[in-house]
């Protein structure tokens, strides 16, 4: 049976023999991973996850997603907000659904302290657009869509800086006037809208703004990933793949 004294033996010999090295991680990752959820497992650091901040942040957005596991992406979103907020420009997501994720966000920043800037919201709130969908949209139909227009809707009545907008983009970007951004989360499930969202708000992102592509690294998604990686060229930066699935994107 696999144990901790097994381990630290294979411990100290690491790099005596081949192979020991990587047989050393591997068991260490069965036995005594640092995080394991959402694709990811590892053991590496993350701290993170006891910080009191990332904590209330995320639990409090729990209450639009119950049940959420996605901690280190949060975490990655958190952190994109936070670099967005000692920037000039407001917050935009598309791709909206309960709003867990950009709920985390504002908690974990204070967005509604923040009097200079708003939160835009776009989403249908009832799914995917059919015609949008492309055959090579693999993932397009793993997720059942309710409408959440509602909840979004009434949770964040009382803030006056978050914006709920319920249309199709990239029809819906337009119906409202926004200048400049500093934090882009994209995540609508198929390529057509997403590389529209880009090519929409490209121009109004500030230099050292932060895009968020939540589906970018997954399977199923690499239709996705790749209007992603063609648009990117075509401005002369490179998307960074995270182990969370992830890409990150800021301009320069």
């Amino acid at each position: 049976m696999l144990n901790y004294s097994i381990l630290q033996r294979l411990r100290i010999g690491v790099g005596k023999l081949p192979g020991t090295r990587s047989l050393y991680n591997f068991l260490r990752l069965l036995i005594a991973p640092t995080y394991r959820e959402d694709g990811l497992a590892t053991v590496h650091n993350c701290d993170f996850l006891k910080d009191k901040r990332f904590l209330k942040a995320y639990h409090t957005a729990l209450h639009l997603h119950p049940g959420m596991d996605i901690r280190w992406r949060v975490h990655v979103t958190q952190w994109a907000g936070w670099h967005a907020s000692r920037l000039d420009g407001d917050f935009v997501e598309c791709g909206v659904n309960r709003a867990f994720l950009s709920s985390s966000v504002m908690n974990f920043i204070d967005f509604d302290e923040i009097a200079d800037r708003k939160f835009y919201l776009f989403d249908t709130y009832c799914g995917l657009v059919e015609n949008q969908i492309s055959p090579a949209d693999k993932a397009a139909y793993r997720n059942y869509y309710e409408d959440t227009y509602q909840l979004v809707s009434s949770s964040f009545n009382n803030n006056s800086n978050i914006i709920v907008i319920r249309g199709v983009v990239p029809d819906s970007l337009a119906t409202v006037y926004i200048e400049k951004v500093a934090y882009l989360s994209i995540d609508m499930n198929c390529a057509l809208p997403e590389l529209a969202a880009l090519e929409f708000f490209w121009p109004k992102i500030v230099i050292g703004g932060v895009i968020i592509l939540d589906d970018y690294g997954f399977s199923g998604h690499e239709e996705q990933k790749r209007v992603a990686d063609c648009f990117s060229e075509k401005q002369g930066v490179k998307v960074l793949s995270l182990p969370t699935g992830q890409g990150l994107l800021i301009k320069s």
